[in-house]
This record gives C-alpha cells, structure tokens and sequence, in this order.
C-alpha cells in the first residue's frame, strides 16, 4: 500500500499543478482535470482496499444506492439504472460503486451494448441485479465465475473474484443466474436500519416497480 501511495501521490500533485497552469477555456483544461479525477478517485479506492485488508471488513456508512448507480451510469452509453432514492445499505460507498462498475465494465467488454442496473428491497435486504444483452454466461461456468483466474475473455479473472469479495465482506452474495438473454449478476446485502423505516410497506411497492 505504502509503495502505491507515494508514487500515486507525487502522480495527482503533479496532474493538480499541470490543472492549475492550463487556462479553463484550453481545451487541454478538461483532459488535465479529468486525468486529476482518475486520480484522486484511484486513491480512494486504494485506501478502502487497504481499510477493508487492515481491518478485515469494510467501512459501515449509510450509502444511498441511487447515488451509487447514478455515478456508474454517468459516462457509460447504454447503461441504464432503476432505483428508489431511499433505497440504501451499510457500507463502503467507493468499494461498492467499484463492484458495479466492475460488473458493468465486464458486461460491456464481451460486448453487451446494453446494462440495466435494478435496486430493490427484499425481506431484510436490498437486491440488486445487472442484466445485459451480451452473449450471456455459459451454464459450466455460472458457478465457478467469481473464482480467481476464471475468465469468460481471457483476461486474468480478478475482477469478478474482487466482486464477490466485496459483497461477501459486506455480509451479502453473489450469484449468476441462467437469462434468456445476455449474462444476469444478482447481489443481496443486508439493508441499514434506517432504510427499514418507515413501517408502511414500501418494500412491496418497490419490489412491483422494479
């Protein structure tokens, strides 16, 4: 972690500067200013993985799931997402919107051209699924996906393993269900409290909505 952080750091000091010296109607402003976001976001990811390795569990904060899936959505065609504003969980908001980028990236990279991200409350538990129009999941592997080194491109098969373990450190799963069409990611974590209340069913409101 140390290693990755010094040399990260002197990275976004010198991207922030490299900002600071292009006028804002340069166009050359906007990719220096995005190039100092990726950073600073690439930072906070390493310090909730290092929080999360420390201590053995993640971050226990409220996080709204719309905001999380907004922020997903945002620069992704195609991507799409159904979410109640009060629907929300414990836990770490960086790690969590990772996971769904995780899953949505994949989906894009066998080549889904859409992704539809849906949010819900089950008993005691928020249910969140990520369907897309790709070529789906052979059945042999839907089992064996979230495992280190499986890949169904040929990549290194860490990013679904890292999916997986995030959800399971958040006291949720992870599964990979048959779909008619294109591959279907669905994830249970257990709500926050504060998300249980008001006592009215909403539950059910949003589970027909969904």
């Amino acid at each position: 972690g140390h290693e990755l952080r010094n040399p990260l750091a002197a990275a976004i000091t010198g991207a922030a500067l490299a900002c600071e010296m292009v006028d804002a109607d340069d166009p050359r402003h906007p990719v220096v200013s995005g190039v100092v976001g990726e950073l600073q976001r690439m930072s906070q990811l390493l310090d909730s993985y290092l929080t999360f390795a420390r201590c053995g569990e993640p971050r226990r904060d409220h996080v709204a799931l719309k905001a999380v899936c907004d922020s997903v959505v945002m620069g992704r065609p195609g991507v799409t997402a159904v979410v109640a504003p009060e629907v929300a969980v414990l836990g770490d908001e960086v790690l969590l919107t990772r996971a769904l980028e995780n899953l949505v990236d994949n989906a894009r990279h066998v080549g889904a051209d859409s992704v539809r991200i849906r949010a819900h409350y089950g008993e005691a538990k928020v249910v969140i699924s990520v369907e897309d129009d790709g070529p789906g999941v052979p059945a042999e592997l839907r089992t064996k996906i979230f495992r280190p080194g499986v890949s169904r491109r040929g990549s290194t098969g860490l990013g679904l393993s890292i999916v997986a373990e995030t959800i399971a450190a958040h006291g949720g799963q992870i599964r990979c269900e048959a779909a008619t069409h294109g591959a279907r990611f669905v994830f249970e974590i257990p709500v926050c409290a504060a998300a249980e209340q008001p006592a009215w069913d909403r539950r059910e409101g949003l589970r027909a909505g969904a």
